[in-house]
């Protein structure tokens, strides 16, 4: 009989009718007015700072990079600050992307609208992410949505209903600070003077200003901010009421999503209350040590949940929760902002990660690996893919070669029957394999990702498989003249593309 209490729950729930009184849950004890305080505080805090974390950490973003005194480390509003080359192995941000140049720039519309100028990059793949405050991607231009072509696009504030250009796309944007990241494919350092060229040709102009002469901007300095703190730290360091009191005057400029409605009731309870100043110092002794618990179990909520959501693919690990669009998944959004504020869309950019081999142990420099890529089985991207290796704090690996990834765009050899063998090593490998070869350091933790952009269904649908990192260590066998040179008798693969 134990078995169908689910179902009779169910068929209950789906009639509309209520369960039977035999399946109800216990009752607990009645909590003292002083508990109930504390927990109804308790619950709101945790589920507060999980909802909240991502607007304070984008609004602390904001203002680190927009502030006057960052110089050639950031720009002013409404200006993108561009990366004109991929940075040196030792200068480089961790986890660089080899394959792009990257611009970014902040989006502000408290005056009003900002017309976006993207120039024609003749059919070379970008993508430009505008995302909002709570890290939601609301809009995405680039060549797999808007083409590659040149336009004028006019994002639009909450609530702004003047009259745009004629000819002009609209865009509203759901807060009125907006995050405007760029990627542009650049293949090699030969190719960057154009790429530069093109990132030129990306403005941020107010509305007002349209058809304008330039016009100087006012910079405003801002004393209260701290430069030399990272932001997450500056966010998981913060009291109780300095972070609701932050995010309760952010909540006032920052219209919530329509589907906040649950969460925004529950904040009520511990006096958060959209458009209101929020006073720590008037709640009674219960709700703060209500609320400064729930502080502290949603940070440990949130170091306990990450990567839960990673599932493994023959060694590799992909992300399976939502990404860039997170709906009510407040934790999930919590723990993005927390990575890296700002992702871009599964559909426009996948990356899967590697730190061990095919047996388990850490990917390391002094040994030697291959991965195989059946015919027909190379990684599904539409646009292009690429491999790339980094040391264990997240840094290219320095080499000869200045080679720091493999992929599609480059000469590499493939066997006749039209796979593929990578090989990574801190050593050359063969030289008829070395346009395959990956360098690996020499020491220390190796972390490998696998880049696809627009990734096809097989991937985005959990369909494909990627091939797994092998030991590449011949193993002798019984009676084999040890002496005897392997490659003398290597068979010599095509080099024949498929």
């Amino acid at each position: 009989m134990r078995r169908f209490v689910p179902l009779a729950l169910s068929l209950a729930c789906l009639a509309g009718m209520p369960a039977p009184t035999a399946l109800a849950a216990p009752t607990t004890a009645r909590l003292t007015p002083a508990a109930a305080a504390t927990e109804a505080a308790h619950q709101a805090a945790m589920d507060g700072y999980l909802y909240f974390y991502p607007l304070v950490t984008m609004d602390l973003t904001r203002r680190q990079f927009t502030h006057p005194s960052q110089g050639a480390r950031g720009a002013a509003a409404n200006a993108f600050l561009h990366g004109r080359g991929l940075p040196p192995a030792g200068a480089a941000t961790p986890w660089a992307n080899p394959d792009m140049l990257r611009s970014t720039g902040w989006v502000d519309l408290t005056a009003g609208p900002v017309v976006l100028s993207v120039p024609d990059t003749q059919g070379r793949l970008y993508s430009l992410t505008l995302v909002d405050m709570w890290t939601d991607a609301f809009a995405m231009l680039g060549k797999r949505t808007t083409g590659t072509g040149k336009s004028n696009t006019v994002i639009v504030p909450p609530g702004w209903t003047g009259t745009l250009p004629s000819g002009m796309a609209r865009i509203d944007a759901p807060t009125p600070h907006v995050l405007a990241k760029l990627l542009i494919q650049a293949d090699r350092p030969a190719d960057f003077a154009a790429v530069n060229a093109l990132q030129d040709g990306y403005a941020l102009t107010p509305l007002s200003q349209w058809n304008l002469p330039p016009q100087s901007q006012r910079v405003k300095s801002d004393p209260n901010l701290d430069l030399k703190i990272a932001v997450r730290e500056q966010v998981e360091s913060m009291p109780t009421d300095a972070f609701f009191t932050y995010a309760a005057e952010l909540l006032r400029k920052n219209p919530a999503h329509a589907t906040d409605q649950p969460i925004l009731a529950k904040l009520r309870q511990a006096g958060l209350i959209a458009g209101r100043p929020f006073d720590f110092d008037k709640l009674d002794h219960p709700a703060k040590q209500g609320m400064r618990r729930g502080l502290r179990a949603a940070r440990e909520r949130m170091q306990a949940a990450a990567g839960a959501t990673l599932r493994n693919l023959n060694g590799w690990q992909q992300e399976t929760a939502s990404v860039a669009v997170y709906g009510n998944a407040y934790l999930r959004r919590a723990l993005a902002a927390q990575a890296q504020p700002g992702a871009s869309l599964p559909e426009d950019l996948a990356v899967l990660l590697r730190s061990a081999d095919n047996q388990g142990a850490p990917i390391d420099g002094a040994r030697r690996y291959l991965m195989h890529f059946e015919s027909g089985q190379l990684p599904p991207a539409g646009a292009l893919w690429s491999l790339a290796a980094y040391d264990n704090q997240g840094m290219p690996v320095a080499n000869m070669l200045g080679r720091h990834t493999l992929g599609d765009r480059q000469p590499l050899r493939y066997n006749a029957d039209g796979s593929l063998d990578l090989h990574f090593s801190q050593t050359p490998p063969a030289p008829e394999d070395q346009a395959n070869w990956l360098p690996l350091p020499a020491s220390g933790a190796v972390t490998m990702l696998l880049r696809m952009y627009e990734p096809q269904p097989a991937l985005l649908d959990g369909l494909w498989m990627p091939p797994a990192l092998m030991r590449d260590e011949p193993q002798p066998q019984a009676g084999a003249d040890l002496n005897v040179d392997p490659a003398a008798n290597a068979a010599q693969p095509s080099e024949k593309k498929p």
